[in-house]
């Protein structure tokens, strides 16, 4: 129930035993990671045979700021943000996110943390801005769908993001709390539009570190921790069934006042299947055995670890990344060629 992520492009030989011992449900990859096409091949094959296990291999690649395959081939540069991509229009979205869906098959990767579905059209303080692909919910919920279907085509699992929508808070998670100035009508009809219309699409979604006062009172707390969010609404009154993940617990949104192992608690207790750690192993390692030992005593129920492993298993049923198919550079070279004519 932990996604963890490595501080560097290689495996040392004892972040290779802390996988073995942590054996997490994904790992995620950062442009820190990230050199080569070869070497990134050669970094997520060892990673999967030091996990012993499956896991997905995960990374954010967007387009515009957020582009981690820009740091491999510079055809990535030419790949803009979600508001550009917006006016392609439909066919032209799901060829090119096919597209980019092989090459992130052919690094090895199975798990884009994509599509954003933020309603937005701000300057960009609360960390969106132009990756938002815009304001209107159903051209949003659209070209989403879009991204998925590409995605998808390609073997690659999307993410929606930012459950329940970043859209006009005026604060970067990564900093700090954000608060959302919504009515809770106003979150369910347009904010949330996009994941009501794609709840039985969407392999995952990742949750917000943003507090809503209109559905959960003026306590401060994230929707990350929102059990009224993430149990209620996402799996409630949407009826979402794949897997929920956690934005990641070490953002300034969330650090402070607990440690690794009570956030990841607190977000698997709201209803998130995963929690996600971004910065290296160690966060993770705290907190594995304090989940574990919760775990065990009766503090999360059966049916809720049940639950979770049985999405995870689904998400690797339906989605082989690159775990099923020939990986390294002349695929990712093969694959980038095929972008290039489309973008």
């Amino acid at each position: 129930m932990l996604v963890a992520a490595l501080p560097g492009p290689e495996l040392l030989r004892d972040e290779a035993v802390a996988l073995a011992e942590l054996r997490p449900a994904g790992a995620i990859l950062f442009a820190r990671n990230l050199r080569s096409p070869a070497q990134t091949s050669d970094l997520i094959a060892g990673i999967r045979e030091s996990a012993a296990a499956p896991l997905f291999l995960a990374l954010d690649q967007e387009g515009g700021r957020v582009n981690r395959l820009r740091e491999i081939d510079p055809l990535f540069h030419r790949l803009p943000p979600g508001r550009v991509q917006a006016g392609w229009g439909a066919g032209r979205i799901r060829a090119v996110w096919a597209a980019v869906g092989q090459a992130l098959g052919a690094l090895g990767f199975d798990v884009d943390f994509h599509p954003i579905v933020d309603l937005d059209d701000g300057p960009g303080l609360n960390a969106i801005g132009d990756r938002s692909f815009g304001v209107q919910a159903e051209p949003v919920a659209a070209t989403a769908e879009a991204v998925l279907a590409g995605l998808g085509q390609a073997g690659i699992a999307g993410c929606l993001k930012h459950f329940p929508g970043l859209g006009g808070s005026d604060l970067d998670t990564h900093l700090a709390l954000a608060t959302s100035p919504l009515s809770a009508e106003d979150l369910w009809e347009q904010h949330l539009l996009p994941y009501r219309a794609l709840a039985t699409e969407a392999p995952m979604v990742m949750t917000a570190h943003a507090h809503y006062p209109a559905v959960d009172g003026d306590a401060p707390r994230p929707a990350t921790f929102s059990r009224t969010l993430v149990t209620g609404w996402l799996r409630g009154r949407i009826g979402f069934d794949g897997l929920a993940i956690s934005d990641d617990l070490e953002m300034g949104a969330v650090a402070s006042g607990a440690g690794p192992a009570e956030r990841a608690w607190r977000a698997l207790e709201a209803g998130c299947d995963l929690a996600l750690f971004c910065h290296g192993l160690d966060a993770s390692r705290r907190a594995r055995d304090e989940i574990a030992r919760r775990i065990a005593a009766g503090d999360l129920p059966e049916d809720r670890v049940a639950a979770a492993l049985r999405r995870l298993d689904a998400l690797f049923a339906r989605f082989p990344g690159g775990r099923d198919r020939p990986t390294g550079p002349r695929p990712f070279a093969a694959a980038c060629e095929s972008l290039s004519a489309l973008i």
